[in-house]
């Protein structure tokens, strides 16, 4: 592709409106024909990638209208067909910044233009996202006589926008950006630096931090190597007590680069580190007004979202004090961390994200600044952690090490999560540099967010951020390797002692009434013995999971329509073969007692025959089954149901015969197609349908 093709093609891209072929024949300073010709070249190329076309609109122009995915298809494209690297508006940006702060050569706006292969149109409108990208730390961009584009503000205010808009590119994902830094900053020193970080500060810290480290250490070595210094300050230096590690770094630092700085330079760089040294023990002298404001924040994010934080408030504070002496240096100093999950949590997490962000948008005056929605996302992660130590279940049936490499707030989010929401003990959360350690540990799992080359344990890759997938993900690996699990007994508490009691009165005196059950029940509770009733006699949507939901479209006779019903609960093991054979071999002795209704059936057996525990699995058959019944057959809707004793299973009975008493409704449920119709049938109560 021309270079002229390229940079109309451009053009088109970046307006906003429609473009005559008249305008752009006078900006490219060409016959109208050619720019005909050119826009018919540039459809050709749309057509190969089966993107949409140049539209011709009546009376108004020429417009290219492509999605964000589109446009990096094209970007694609060109650049493999064409040997040549094609830049998007953002990522032009993005370069000039950094040619500007880390180019050999000086930067002058015509060599961009044929670099870019865009029109000057195209790059003045370039320079002017430029300006207002910087506009926001303070910095100008000024063009002078043979120097070209320079910036122009405080020394201070260029490296925070340096290090603000470098970090967001290196802890994110796109890797076109990554290339463009990497273009300019070199990946040799940057190694150097990790070393030098690893000696002085740690060997096995995977996380944001590290990164975060480093760059600014980067930034500071390339400012002062081109003889950009701080301003001098009649500040007085901070009282805070040394930290030896973080001047070791420095000194090493400016010893193997031969590096020259000022007492004023290294206090700066020592003070930028230590904000991000989020193990310091370190009391400012305002620890009392932040104790304060943490507390008031706990109590105003409980009152937003209904949440009892105050039941792990201790932790909490101590968590967020950690981390809010660090954040509120650096929001003085202009300085803040990019958070690469920013957007997961507020997707995962919105309740408690738009609680924080209510409180600290109004105390930003003693902030001393203003919060970033990434600081919040981080200050989330805290809150969230307690929430899901708050919710978890203390039933194990793995244990399990969760592998991070973005710090041990998040690493402990996702193990909290994973005990939350599955059977799991974590052992230890840890980076993908202490990986030998493993063996230290009886695990059987391993959760990473990391790709890892280990294979001494089943090991799961995943998200730091859960969500309904993450847990389908979860469910699956966990269902994959259940000959790794042990059950270990739960912490006691006042369900289970309840459960024990009524299994042991059944067992020496036979079936429980329902009277003698709730006497049990009211007992407990006037004694302030709380039970969990979903434990004990859970609900029909509490048993009902998606997968134990069929939907069968073969010819069966009732036997196999009763083996194929029961799949998913032995799968899970809530029963045995014994248990299928006995649900057969009690309909051919007994009749089909089991069709409880119109199309409607019920298989079960006796808890001695086979059931290991509750269990209900539920199968729709497209071609009806003949069970031989005289009112009811044929068959539509099968329930199998596993009981283990006489109570447990009573609110899901009533959930059955309530669906029996309106005839309708097996119908909808017969003639349902997907899970979620299944779902809204039988977990709507009568109150939500008189409503």
């Amino acid at each position: 592709m021309k270079d002229r093709t390229h940079a109309i093609l451009d053009r088109l891209l970046d307006s906003e409106i429609p473009l005559t072929v008249r305008y752009l024949s006078t900006e490219f300073k060409v016959s109208e024909r050619t720019i005909r010709n050119e826009i018919s070249a540039i459809n050709e190329l749309l057509r190969q990638c089966q993107l949409p076309l140049v539209d011709a609109i009546r009376s108004k122009g020429l417009e290219l209208n492509l999605s964000q995915l589109d446009r990096e298809r094209l970007i694609t494209f060109i650049g493999q067909h064409s040997g040549f690297k094609y830049l998007s508006r953002e990522e032009r940006v993005l370069d000039l910044i950094l040619d500007i702060a880390f180019g050999k050569e000086p930067v002058f706006l015509k060599k961009k233009e044929e670099c870019y292969q865009v029109s000057k149109s195209s790059i003045d409108e370039d320079i002017r996202q430029v300006r207002k990208s910087l506009a926001y730390y303070q910095v100008e961009v000024v063009s002078l006589p043979k120097q070209g584009l320079k910036f122009q503000a405080k020394e201070q205010f260029i490296r925070t926008m340096l290090f603000s808009m470098v970090s967001s590119v290196l802890v994110a994902e796109e890797q076109g950006k990554k290339e463009l830094v990497y273009k300019y900053v070199d990946k040799e020193r940057l190694h150097h630096l990790d070393t030098i970080y690893s000696n002085c500060i740690s060997q096995v810290e995977v996380s944001p931090y590290r990164i975060n480290f480093n760059l600014l250490t980067y930034i500071w070595l390339n400012r002062l190597s081109r003889g950009h210094y701080i301003s001098p300050s009649n500040e007085s230096e901070r009282r805070r007590e040394k930290n030896d590690r973080i001047s070791a770094y420095i000194s090493q630092v400016l010893r193997e680069f031969k590096i020259e700085s000022s007492t004023e330079e290294e206090r700066y760089i020592y003070f930028l580190l230590n904000s991000l040294n989020k193990e310091e023990a370190y009391h400012p002298s305002n620890w009392l007004d932040l104790q304060l404001l943490i507390m008031q924040l706990i109590q105003f994010v409980e009152e937003e979202t209904g949440i009892p934080f105050n039941k792990k408030e201790a932790q909490l504070q101590e968590a967020l004090y950690g981390h809010m002496i660090g954040m509120v240096d650096r929001i003085k100093n202009g300085l803040q961390l990019v958070n690469p999950l920013k957007d997961k949590i507020k997707q995962a997490y919105g309740q408690v994200y738009s609680g924080l962000e209510k409180f600290l948008r109004g105390e930003q005056d003693k902030l001393g600044g203003i919060i970033t929605d990434d600081e919040i996302a981080f200050l989330t992660i805290h809150f969230s952690t307690a929430l899901s130590e708050i919710n978890q279940n203390n039933q194990y049936w793995y244990r399990a090490i969760v592998i991070c490499n973005y710090g041990i707030a998040t690493g402990r989010l996702l193990a909290e999560n994973l005990k939350e929401y599955f059977n799991i003990e974590v052992l230890a959360v840890l980076s993908s540099r202490e990986i030998d350690l493993v063996e230290k540990f009886d695990v059987d799992l391993v959760f990473s967010t990391v790709k890892l080359n280990y294979k001494a344990k089943p090991i799961m890759i995943m998200d730091t951020i859960f969500n309904e997938e993450t847990k389908l993900m979860v469910h699956n690996f966990l269902e994959a390797n259940r000959q790794h699990q042990r059950l270990i007994t739960r912490k006691s508490d006042y369900t289970e002692m309840f459960q024990i009691l009524l299994k042991t009165i059944e067992s020496q005196f036979g079936k429980l009434t329902k009277n003698f059950y709730n006497d049990l029940e009211n007992l407990f509770r006037k004694n302030g013995l709380t039970i969990n009733q979903k434990e004990v006699q859970p609900m029909i949507q509490d048993v009902l999971s998606d997968d134990n939901i069929l939907f069968e479209k073969g010819d069966f006779t009732w036997q196999e329509a009763i083996q194929q019903v029961a799949k998913p609960l032995l799968r899970k093991k809530n029963i045995t073969e014994d248990y299928v054979q006995a649900m057969i071999e009690d309909v051919k002795k007994y009749g089909p007692y089991i069709v409880i209704g119109p199309h409607l059936a019920l298989a079960h057996a006796r808890p001695e025959d086979g059931a290991n525990q509750l269990g209900l699995s539920l199968a729709i058959f497209q071609k009806p089954v003949s069970f031989g019944h005289e009112f009811n057959d044929p068959v539509k809707v099968i329930f199998c149901l596993s009981a283990v004793d006489s109570y447990s299973h009573l609110n899901i009975m009533k959930s059955l015969v309530s669906l029996i008493r309106k005839e309708d409704n097996i119908k909808k449920l017969a003639d349902a197609s997907n899970i979620q119709m299944v779902k809204k049938i039988l977990f709507t109560d009568d109150s939500e349908e008189e409503k």
